[in-house]
C-alpha cells in the first residue's frame, strides 16, 4: 500500500492531511508539496503531533481496509480517521467502519473543496467529542496520566508488538512512601496537590514514548519500551528516586517524600502480562520491606516470609465467611474493691490448619490489605449484641461496659459515626456501655479531623479511650483538648512498677495527670497482687490482666462472674 501525505497551507490551523492510498489518486484539490510513504510502519507515533486528520483511500470495505483502520488507531490513536471509498458508500458500511472508530466514511467522487473540508472538520469534531469520554473513562482525573484500565491496554499492546520484533520491553511499578501519613497530617487537598506534584516531576524523567500511569492512590507505574535489560531499568529508577531528592513545597507546607519501586523486564516472563506484573509487584513489596527508598529488579522465588505472607493474605479473605473469627473477652475491675466493671473485646482467629493465630501476626495484615475496616466493623457489631445479650438476660448490670478498639483505618471512615450508631440499634444496646479505643499515634496523624470524629462519637452517648497511653506521641498538649473520658496505662509501664522506680514514676504521673484533666485511669497487664497494690497507692482507678482474668470466651465471661 503506497500513500501520500500533503497539506494545504491556506487550510484551517492545523489541519493536515494524509492520503494512504493503493492508486493514484488526483490531488487537483490541493496545492502544496505532497510526500509518498511507501510503508505504515513509516507513520510513527511522532507524527501525532503533526496530523490531526489521516484519510484512507481504498478500493471498497474489505479486511485490508479493517487492518489499515486497526493500524492507525494504534500508531495515532488520537489523529482522525477518514475512510474514502469509490462509490457513495452504503449506510450499513458507514455504520460498520464508525462502530469500528473511524469518524467519517464519504465517496471519493466529492469535487469541491468544501465538501472535503467540511468532512475533515466532521471528524475532527467526532474525534474531540470521542477523546473527551475517552479521557473520562481511561485517565486519571487528578493527575490526567492514564488510569489502570487504559495502563492494562497500553501493557498488552506494547508486549504484543516487542514480541513481534523482538524488542526488549518492561515495567516499573512506583509507591510514594508513607502517603497515609501525609494525608493524616495535612489533609487530602494537600496530598491530593502533593499527587499532582510529583507526577510532573515523574514526566520529566520518564520519555515521551513511554506510559506513565496511576493505578490508584500513591501507586504509579511506567510502561518502558525498548528496554533491553536490567541496567538500562536501573537507570530509569534511579532517575525517577533522584525526583524526589528535593523537598516539595505545597500550601506552604515543606514535604520530603521518597519512592519504593519494583522492576521486572518481559523477556524474563516470556511476555506475559500477569507474570510480569505479579513479579514487579512482589519486587515493590521487597523493596518496601528493605526499608523503602530503593528500587528492586525482581529477584526471582518468593522467600519463606513472602509466601506466607500471600498465604495469610489469602486465608484472611476467607476467614469471615468459614466463620474462623471470634471475640474474647478481657474481664476489667475496680482497683481498690476488685468489683467487675465490664470487658474489652479482643478479635482472634482460629485457623484450621494453623491454630490460634496471635493478633501481632494476622492484625498488621488485615491492617495493610484493607480488610481491617470489614473486620473492625464485624467485631463491633458482635460484640454490641453479646453484651446486650448478657444485660437483657440479667447477667450483667446495665452499668457495666463494653470496650471495642478501632483501628487506624477505622477511625478515618467517613461513616463511622453511622456504623457505630447501627451496631447499637441492632443490638439494642443503649450507648453509655459502650466504650471505643483508640491509640495516641491514631489521633495524632490527623488531630483536627480525630477530634472532630471522637467529638461525635461523644454525642452519641459512648465513651472514649486512649489505649496503650505513653508508647505514642505523649502530646500532654493536646491531651487536654481531646474529648476523651480513659486513659489506658500500656503493660510496658505497669508490670515493673514494684521493681522499677522509673516505670513506678511514669504510671504515678500518668493518673496523676488523669485526675487532674478530669480522666479516669484502668491499667493494662496486671499479673500480681503487688502490682495491683502498687496502683491502688497511686489511686489507679480500673485494671485489666491476668491477675483478675485471661480473656475468656463468651460463655466464660458469666461462669467467671458466678463463682465470684
Amino acid at each position: 500500500m503506497s500513500s501520500s501525505l500533503l497539506s494545504q497551507s491556506d487550510a484551517s490551523p492545523g489541519l493536515m492531511l494524509s492520503l494512504l492510498q493503493r492508486q493514484e489518486v488526483p490531488v487537483v484539490l490541493y496545492d502544496g508539496p505532497f510526500l509518498v510513504v511507501d510503508d505504515l510502519d513509516e507513520l510513527g507515533s511522532e507524527m501525532a503531533s503533526q496530523y490531526d486528520v489521516i484519510l484512507l483511500l481504498a478500493e471498497a470495505p474489505g479486511s485490508e481496509l479493517n487492518a489499515a483502520v486497526e493500524r492507525i488507531q494504534l500508531t495515532l490513536p488520537d489523529t482522525a480517521i477518514v475512510v474514502a471509498l469509490p462509490d457513495q458508500p452504503a449506510a450499513a458500511v458507514i455504520a460498520q467502519y464508525i462502530l469500528s472508530g473511524v469518524q467519517e466514511v464519504v465517496s471519493l467522487g466529492m469535487t469541491t473543496l468544501d465538501d472535503w473540508h467540511q468532512a475533515f472538520q466532521l471528524a475532527l469534531s467526532r474525534k474531540q467529542y470521542e477523546s473527551q469520554l475517552k479521557r473520562f473513562s481511561h485517565y486519571d482525573p487528578l493527575t490526567q496520566l492514564a488510569n489502570r484500565s487504559l495502563f492494562q491496554d497500553r501493557l498488552e499492546h506494547s508486549l504484543l508488538q516487542n514480541q513481534r520484533r523482538e524488542r526488549g520491553m518492561g515495567i516499573l511499578l512506583l509507591d510514594i512512601d508513607r502517603f497515609r501519613v501525609v494525608n493524616d497530617i495535612y489533609g487530602h487537598q494537600v496530598g491530593d496537590e502533593l499527587l499532582v506534584a510529583c507526577t510532573q516531576r515523574m514526566l520529566d524523567k520518564v520519555r515521551r514514548s513511554d506510559t506513565l500511569a496511576r493505578l490508584g492512590s500513591n501507586n504509579f507505574a511506567v510502561i518502558l519500551d525498548d528496554i533491553n535489560d536490567a541496567d538500562c531499568m536501573q537507570r530509569v529508577a534511579d532517575k525517577l528516586s533522584q525526583a524526589f531528592n528535593h523537598s516539595f513545597t505545597i500550601g506552604g507546607n515543606e514535604i520530603f517524600i521518597s519512592v519504593s519501586m519494583g522492576m521486572e523486564l518481559a523477556s524474563r516472563v516470556t511476555y506475559d502480562a500477569g507474570q510480569l506484573m505479579r513479579h514487579a509487584e512482589l519486587a515493590l513489596h521487597q523493596a518496601k520491606r528493605n526499608g523503602r527508598n530503593a528500587s528492586l529488579l525482581y529477584q526471582g522465588e518468593r522467600s519463606p516470609a513472602d509466601k506466607v505472607r500471600l498465604g495469610l493474605e489469602s486465608a484472611l479473605h476467607h476467614a469471615m465467611d468459614r466463620e474462623e473469627l471470634h471475640l474474647v473477652y478481657q474481664p476489667q475491675a475496680i482497683v481498690d474493691s476488685g468489683v467487675f466493671v465490664g470487658v474489652e473485646a479482643l478479635l482472634r482467629w482460629q485457623h484450621p490448619v494453623l491454630g490460634n493465630v496471635p493478633p501481632s501476626v494476622f492484625i498488621p495484615v488485615l491492617e495493610d490489605t484493607g480488610l481491617i475496616e470489614s473486620f473492625g466493623q464485624w467485631a463491633l457489631e458482635q460484640s454490641c449484641q453479646q453484651f446486650a445479650d448478657w444485660i437483657n438476660a440479667g447477667k450483667l448490670s446495665p452499668t457495666t461496659k463494653l470496650s471495642v478498639n478501632l483501628s487506624p483505618r477505622q477511625l478515618h471512615q467517613g461513616d463511622l459515626v453511622v456504623q457505630v450508631q447501627r451496631a447499637l440499634n441492632r443490638s439494642g444496646l443503649a450507648a453509655r456501655c459502650l466504650t471505643l479505643e483508640v491509640t495516641e499515634s491514631m489521633l495524632m496523624n490527623n488531630l483536627d479531623q480525630s477530634v472532630s470524629m471522637l467529638a461525635q462519637l461523644r454525642q452519641l452517648g459512648i465513651s472514649v479511650a486512649i489505649d496503650d497511653f505513653g508508647t505514642g506521641y505523649s502530646s500532654l498538649s493536646y491531651l487536654k483538648d481531646l474529648p476523651i473520658d480513659y486513659l489506658k496505662i500500656d503493660r510496658v509501664f505497669v508490670k515493673d512498677i514494684v521493681e522499677d522506680a522509673n516505670d513506678a514514676a511514669i504510671a504515678n504521673s500518668i493518673i496523676g495527670l488523669a485526675h487532674n484533666l478530669g480522666l479516669k485511669v484502668i491499667a493494662e497487664g496486671v499479673e500480681e497482687a503487688e502490682t495491683l497494690e502498687m496502683l491502688r497507692l497511686f489511686g489507679c482507678d480500673q485494671y485489666q490482666g491476668y491477675f483478675y482474668s485471661k480473656p475468656v470466651q463468651a460463655d466464660e465471661v458469666i461462669q467467671l462472674l458466678a463463682a465470684e
